[in-house]
């Protein structure tokens, strides 16, 4: 269960960003600044401490109070969020929905309402954007990059009319936008909860491999809900908030340890949260393919009191990562891969990375190949390295799909119940670094 033990990692490093956010105020000298005039030093305004006086403290001045709250770490914007008047919350989403979307620390059904609010005006600036890229796409004097562009710019229009399809054509009581990044190329990062995970006792973080993105949002949505569906009292996260590599670009770790600190930022402010309100859940960070390599950089980051780490199909761990770097107890570092699946051995041979379901590696190992329970329920074989299909229909045999072995320890673990996962004896080794000394 929960181990207190806030942490803050902001974006961009924790001290690089709150250097630059105060610089905004005015408060210390902006590290981008270009030319050698001082920029005088000025006393920072105190931040109240509690809810209550801040609100009081930033009255009339919303757009303001959200700015100064951007410079604070998570921990003191859970503290300061937990007892802000309803108000002052309103208006918080009202004026400056932009920054309480993604505020970590901020109670996350406010930021589902910012993020849902801003869906209408992400579509018009993608729609602008689309109509601008593909006038320079058709003019004489075109660049080289055009076509990249005006193809990127598409991308970000359907991938916010997914969004939109989601959110408000058919809107669901127990999915949340928590996240929404509009200013990549391409389709926005997001992050879709199923459940909410405000109270959820069991929150489960899912990190998808290459090639997701928005547009697969309700694909993989299936999967995630069948994850929440393990308990009443949970929560899924469907984490869309990185940009994830294309097939050649797996073999490197570049956006892996990209998307690792978005993930730090994300695992933190949920720690914070929880810490705040004094909510006693168990967290669950469960990655495929190129994902587990993402998410394993994040954990062997910093704490974030996640009680534990599944990999599933993994496209390989980097070598100076061990079991013992993750921060999570050894005990509940679980990884599995389908006989079947042919593709996450390939990610991990041309990488160079280890295979985390080696038996040398040391985590846990649960089999994705089928078995029938001792009540006679018959639970069927991955067969793909996919988590997902196209339909319902497509998903089943995949990771997460419905009657899967994968998806039943899955389950299992995410409640706190890894005692009934199936075992499974791995095969002679196929740790990478073994196979590329061979083929060497």
């Amino acid at each position: 269960m929960h181990r207190v033990s806030p942490v803050w990692h902001a974006f961009g490093g924790a001290a690089t960003a709150l250097a630059i956010g105060v610089a905004a105020f005015g408060l210390v000298p902006d590290p981008r600044a270009t030319n050698d005039s001082p920029v005088p030093v000025v006393a920072a305004e105190p931040v109240a401490s509690t809810g209550p006086g801040f609100a009081a403290q930033y009255a009339g001045r919303a757009s303001a109070a959200a700015d100064r709250l951007t410079t604070l770490p998570p921990a003191q914007v859970a503290a300061l969020w937990r007892d802000l008047p309803q108000h002052f919350v309103s208006e918080l989403i009202e004026q400056r929905p932009d920054v309480v979307g993604n505020l970590e620390g901020a109670r996350y059904t406010d930021r589902d309402d910012a993020n849902i609010r801003r869906l209408t005006t992400v579509k018009e600036e993608a729609l602008a954007a689309e109509q601008l890229a593909l006038s320079e796409l058709r003019s004489p004097s075109s660049r080289g990059s055009s076509a990249l562009t005006a193809a990127e710019a598409s991308a970000r229009v359907e991938a916010v009319e997914v969004l939109l399809a989601l959110f408000t054509d058919a809107p669901s009581k127990d999915r949340y936008l928590l996240s929404l990044d509009p200013s990549v190329d391409g389709p926005p990062l997001a992050a879709i909860a199923v459940g909410n995970l405000d109270s959820a006792l069991y929150a489960t973080y899912f990190v998808p491999g290459m090639n997701s993105n928005v547009l697969q949002a309700e694909d993989l949505l299936r999967g995630v809900t069948r994850i929440q569906q393990a308990s009443a009292d949970s929560a899924a996260v469907l984490w869309l908030g990185y940009e994830s590599p294309g097939p050649v670009e797996t073999v490197s770790t570049a956006r892996a340890e990209a998307g690792a600190v978005l993930l730090s930022a994300a695992l933190g402010g949920y720690d914070a949260y929880r810490t705040a309100v004094g909510l006693q859940s168990e967290l669950t960070v469960l990655a495929h393919s190129y994902g587990s390599t993402t998410a394993a950089i994040a954990l062997a980051d910093a704490e974030y009191s996640v009680d534990s780490f599944v990999m599933i199909g993994s496209a390989g761990v980097p070598p100076s990562i061990s079991l013992d770097d993750l921060h999570v107890p050894s005990d509940r570092v679980f990884a599995s891969e389908a006989t079947a699946d042919d593709i996450a051995a390939k990610g991990q041979f041309w990488s160079g990375r280890a295979n985390p379901a080696s038996i040398e590696w040391g985590a846990r190992l649960f089999s994705s190949n089928g078995t029938t329970l001792a009540d006679g329920t018959i639970l069927a074989a991955v067969r793909a390295h996919d988590v997902v299909g196209a339909d319902d229909e497509t998903d089943q045999e995949k990771y997460l799909g419905d009657g899967t072995e994968s998806l039943y320890g899955i389950r299992k673990i995410v409640t706190g119940q890894p005692y009934d996962i199936t075992p499974v004896a791995p095969a002679p080794s196929t740790d990478s670094t073994i196979l590329a000394s061979a083929a060497g």
